[in-house]
């Protein structure tokens, strides 16, 4: 009888970890595979390979990735960082909308800026411009729990 008890408790502790998993790392997309867009927002300017500024001021970061620094020491480093901020700049003009998918679990950096997959228009589809810019290779992962999402599983 303990035996079964046992195997029960284990079976559901590992049926509502796989439930957990799934939903913290699936929030990216819904049912059907369409980015989720809890806001859209229209950019002011590109501050910087990661970092965008939308209309009324508020900043948002692209999460799960890091672009090089604009004010680096190193010379190779800031040319690249320049680079990500053309790369951004042109595929998300001052102007144009975004639509954003905000971290649930950490919606601000401790900046104050909104921690969010980003997503760009190509005609009437939604693009992950965080994707986008780590395809570029302009930009490297990063993880920093707690968070919604896992660059490590972004498609």
């Amino acid at each position: 009888m303990k035996r079964w008890i046992l195997i029960l408790i284990i079976s559901l502790f590992l049926l509502a970890t796989e439930i957990f998993i799934g939903q913290n790392f699936s929030h990216s997309q819904d049912f059907q595979g369409q980015p989720v867009i809890e806001r859209v927002a229209v950019v002011s300017r590109v501050i910087d390979g990661d970092t965008i500024e939308i209309e009324g001021g508020e900043k948002v970061r692209l999460v799960g990735v890091d672009a090089p620094e604009l004010r680096s020491i190193d010379p190779v480093e800031r040319e690249l960082a320049e680079k990500a901020k053309e790369f951004v700049d042109k595929l998300c003009p001052p102007g144009s909308e975004i639509g954003l998918n905000v971290d649930d679990l950490e919606p601000r950096d401790r900046y104050g800026r909104v921690l969010a997959l980003v997503y760009i228009k190509d005609g009437d589809i939604w693009v992950n411009l965080n994707v986008e810019l780590l395809r570029s290779g302009l930009a490297e992962i990063l993880y920093m729990p707690p968070s919604e999402f896992n660059p490590y599983e972004l498609k």
